[in-house]
Parts: structure tokens; C-alpha cells; sequence
């Protein structure tokens, strides 16, 4: 497996379209339109939520209130979007990643559904950013029950997202072993 984007080993739910032998990889402007409501919802706030906030100063009491108000409000918004998005789940093209990356994503598939140079229609969900990415993929490596999807179709700002995601899980994981050897000398 060789990918420009860093690789994170994390379970994401995601589902897995096949696409029929008919049917091809859409073209950008298709694709645009294509795009469920609640996917283009999901990312247009998360990149609204990295924007906005941070150009808040801190500087008194006030603004602190603020802040914290503002948050308050954004994680409502977020929990209410994270519903809608699981909405969006459908259980027979469910299967949970083991690793992602802004270029690609793995997982397991034991009943060998999946070949080689397969169309995908992928949704993938991240709770931890309320968002979802809806995008074409293709399947380039199948190793007993271990498939890689490699993204051909997504949005760049989706892209984006998915880069910001596997930082923060990543600077989550090292932070968790960081607290796991100190707890154990």
C-alpha cells in the first residue's frame, strides 16, 4: 500500500457500495449534485466550526462567556447533526474501518464481497468531527480479508476533513500512550 496521506489505525463506520458494471465513477459536476443533503451539510459546518471560533479573542471575562456559550451551542448542533448523519447508515453496506487516511481507507471483509479495480460508492462517518464524507473509490488491494479502498471521487474540502480528523485521533492516540507509560514506570 503506498499513500501520499497519512495512515491512521482507527474504526470508522462506513459503508460500501458496489457500484453495477453499468455504471461509472461520476464526473465532477455529476458528483456535485449527486452529494446526499446531510453529507454536504456535515461538511460545510465543519468547516465553518474550524473557521469562525477561532478568531475569537480570549482576552476578558466576556468573551469567555461568549465562548463558552458558543460552544455549548455548536456541540448541541453537532450532537442533533451526528443523528441525522446516522441516518444515513445502511446496515447492509456497513463494516467498520481499521485504518484511514485522506487518500484511502481498510477494512476487513471476510466474505470476500470485493475485487480488484471494483467502483465503490463510500460513505464514511466520523463521530469525532460530526461530519460524514459521501465519495467514489476503487478497490486497490485485496489481501485475504483486508481491503483497501483508494478514493477517486471526493470533494476537496471532504478531503480536508478528513486530514483534520486523523490529526486529532492521532494527537489522541499518542496523548493515550503517552498517559500509558507514565502510569506504568
Amino acid at each position: 500500500m503506498t499513500s501520499e496521506y497519512f495512515l491512521v489505525n482507527h474504526q470508522l463506520a462506513i459503508n460500501v457500495k458496489l457500484l453495477n458494471s453499468d455504471e461509472n465513477i461520476p464526473d465532477d459536476q455529476q458528483f456535485e449534485q449527486e452529494i446526499p443533503a446531510p453529507f454536504r451539510m456535515a461538511s460545510d459546518l465543519a468547516n465553518i466550526d474550524t473557521q469562525a471560533l477561532h478568531s475569537l479573542k480570549l482576552n476578558n471575562e466576556t468573551t469567555q462567556a461568549l465562548w463558552f456559550y458558543l460552544q455549548a451551542q455548536n456541540q448541541k448542533i453537532n450532537t442533533l447533526l451526528t443523528y441525522v448523519l446516522s441516518q444515513q447508515d445502511e446496515q447492509k453496506f456497513h463494516y467498520q474501518t481499521t485504518a484511514f487516511s485522506a487518500g484511502c481507507c481498510l477494512f476487513h471483509c471476510p466474505d470476500n464481497t470485493f475485487a480488484m479495480d471494483q467502483n465503490v460508492r463510500l460513505k464514511i462517518f466520523i463521530p469525532e468531527e460530526s461530519a460524514a464524507i459521501y465519495c467514489y473509490a476503487r478497490v486497490s488491494s485485496v489481501d485475504n480479508d483486508s481491503v483497501e479502498l483508494t478514493y477517486q471521487q471526493i470533494r476537496e474540502e471532504d478531503r480536508e476533513l478528513l486530514i483534520r480528523a486523523s490529526l486529532h485521533i492521532q494527537s489522541k492516540q499518542l496523548k493515550f500512550r503517552a498517559t500509558q507509560r507514565t502510569q506504568s514506570l
